[in-house]
């Protein structure tokens, strides 16, 4: 009885598959369009539309920076622009005070660079060195500071103790970068903490600057 039952059952499937495909023949092909309505086109790349002041709305614009890192200012700018604004990014190479060296100035003879080291070494004066070559050659080295104020204060030092200590910026060319943006006026974006939050590292200004 079962084995009867299920040979039934293939059989009225089979005869409803057979008049679908009976039907699907005499109706044709299905027209992809109605008359009269125009067919879609695949975009395949939608170009970004961002805010710019030049859209006669009341705006406000800004530069931040320095960027240490182009990553990071490639990470902020896309930011800016998933957010609605137009921004640019551009670099500026600039100078960069790594140091400060302090140092007493080249002396004419051997003679009177051993004697003013002997004197270092009496008054326990750490990091001292002759230089032996380059723009400070046969100049005494009195050591490299991060920070002005205690170059100034090493320096000043030296004096009380009867030298003409100096100190000069020791400086490199590095390549920074900044972010023009534009914004509806009263917006408040928050640019500067997006930035921070990149790159807190970098000691970063927000500029206003004319519109365009």
């Amino acid at each position: 009885m079962m084995n009867l039952l299920v040979i039934l059952l293939v059989f009225l499937n089979l005869s409803l598959l057979a008049l679908n495909l009976g039907l699907v023949g005499s109706l044709g092909s299905i027209p992809l369009t109605e008359p009269g309505i125009a067919s879609l086109e695949l975009v395949h790349e939608v170009p970004p539309v961002g805010y710019s002041s030049g859209q006669g709305v009341d705006s406000s614009c800004y530069t931040i920076g320095p960027y240490n890192s182009e990553r990071a200012a490639q990470q902020v700018m896309a930011r800016i622009r998933n957010y609605g604004l137009a921004v640019q990014m551009r670099s500026l190479r600039t100078m960069e005070t790594l140091s400060y060296l302090v140092y007493i100035p080249a002396q004419s003879s051997e003679a009177e660079v051993e004697r003013i080291t002997r004197d270092l070494a009496r008054y326990d004066v750490p990091d001292y060195m002759v230089i032996r070559e380059g723009p400070y050659q046969n100049a005494i080295s009195l050591g490299f500071f991060e920070d002005l104020q205690k170059a100034k204060r090493h320096t000043e030092y030296i004096r009380y103790l009867g030298y003409d200590a100096r100190y000069t910026e020791q400086k490199a060319a590095r390549e920074v970068f900044w972010l023009d943006y534009d914004e509806p006026f009263g917006s408040n974006t928050p640019v500067l903490d997006w930035s921070q939050a990149v790159d807190s590292a970098s000691r970063l200004q927000l500029i206003p600057r004319a519109c365009r």
